[in-house]
């Protein structure tokens, strides 16, 4: 990735925050001068701590204003990885606060997307299909205190107040449709971009199988494949399938690394780090204080290389034994 800028975005519990730490620890790796800046702190370098703007053209030059200062003096050795201040907050202020529609949202948006465009930023989006599970996940790490000032900034003004919603039904129904008008809004923009889902198609598996040469499966067996992984993530780049992985686990003690395919068309760019680090980050927000699973996988001849920049390790048969396969096939 080429890029001075990487902005994580995604709804409320989508994993943004462990997402851009966990691409800021990629780079660094890899020897790239990182800062990392969650939102909402002090001296935000492209940011504001508090967003108690009397008015909306108040907030707006503001906001641009800072966006405009951090491009010119920022260090263009570096790279910086911000958490949601391009999609979330001017959504939830345009939208959330000022009951603004879409198109308005949009413009303002494109506006920030103009003024950072000398950074070539990349915008990473975790899009949680099922918005009350993903915040569902984190009301017990969040409290009661967090919970309630959230619905009530919801509901209680702007696009909330507007469409008469209340309580929890009513912050999850403005979640859902502040996703779907990110996303709309995301498409549109003219701006480098990856979307993290877990809503992996037949088509898209079966478009990935014949990128990597394989041969694939007929569609029946593929869409069985897909429903009984025990989970599944994919990456596009806008509309086109950039990478997939899926996994077979207990929970409890193995996890089997089944497909892990990046199209060769992104393959360089960090994609297919981003894509397991954030399955692995999964598997281990299930996992209890002090447990330890094994994760077992069959590289691809010749790619052993990248699955070791990973932490695995090559098991030879004198320490495990020899790796093992048997196909069947049910004739008549």
């Amino acid at each position: 990735m080429k890029t001075n800028l990487i902005i994580v975005e995604g709804l409320p519990g989508s994993g943004k925050s462990t997402t851009a730490v966990m691409m800021a620890d990629e780079l660094r790796r890899k020897g790239k001068n990182v800062v990392c800046v969650d939102e909402g702190v002090p001296d935000h370098p492209a940011d504001y701590a508090d967003y108690d703007f009397p008015d909306f053209d108040t907030e707006r030059e503001k906001i641009l204003g800072k966006w405009r200062s951090f491009v010119q003096s920022c260090d263009k050795n570096t790279i910086y990885v911000f958490n949601c201040i391009f999609l979330q907050n001017p959504m939830c202020e345009t939208m959330m606060r000022f009951g603004m529609d879409l198109e308005q949202s949009r413009r303002y948006i494109a506006e920030i997307a103009d003024i950072i465009r000398p950074l070539d930023p990349v915008i990473i989006y975790i899009d949680f299909p099922n918005v009350r599970a993903a915040v569902d996940s984190v009301l017990e790490e969040r409290g009661e205190g967090w919970l309630n000032a959230v619905i009530d900034y919801h509901v209680s003004q702007g696009y909330g107040k507007q469409n008469g919603l209340s309580g929890y039904d009513g912050y999850i129904r403005c979640l859902e449709e502040r996703k779907v008008r990110e996303t709309d809004i995301l498409r549109s923009l003219d701006i480098a971009q990856f979307t993290v889902s877990r809503d992996i198609t037949a088509s898209e598996f079966e478009e990935l199988y014949a990128a990597a040469g394989w041969c694939c499966p007929a569609r029946e067996y593929v869409d069985t494949a897909i429903r009984n992984s025990t989970c599944s993530f994919v990456v596009r780049s806008r509309e086109k399938t950039a990478a997939m992985i899926h996994w077979l686990g207990d929970y409890g003690m193995h996890w089997f690394m089944k497909d892990f395919i990046v199209h060769p068309d992104h393959q360089g760019m960090m994609i297919g780090t981003l894509l397991y680090r954030f399955s692995e980050n999964y598997i281990r927000s299930n996992m209890s204080e002090g447990q330890k699973v094994c994760i077992d996988l069959r590289s691809f001849k010749g790619k052993e290389g990248f699955y070791k920049t990973l932490g695995y390790k090559v098991m030879s048969e004198g320490e495990t034994g020899a790796g093992m396969e048997k196909m069947l096939e049910k004739n008549g």
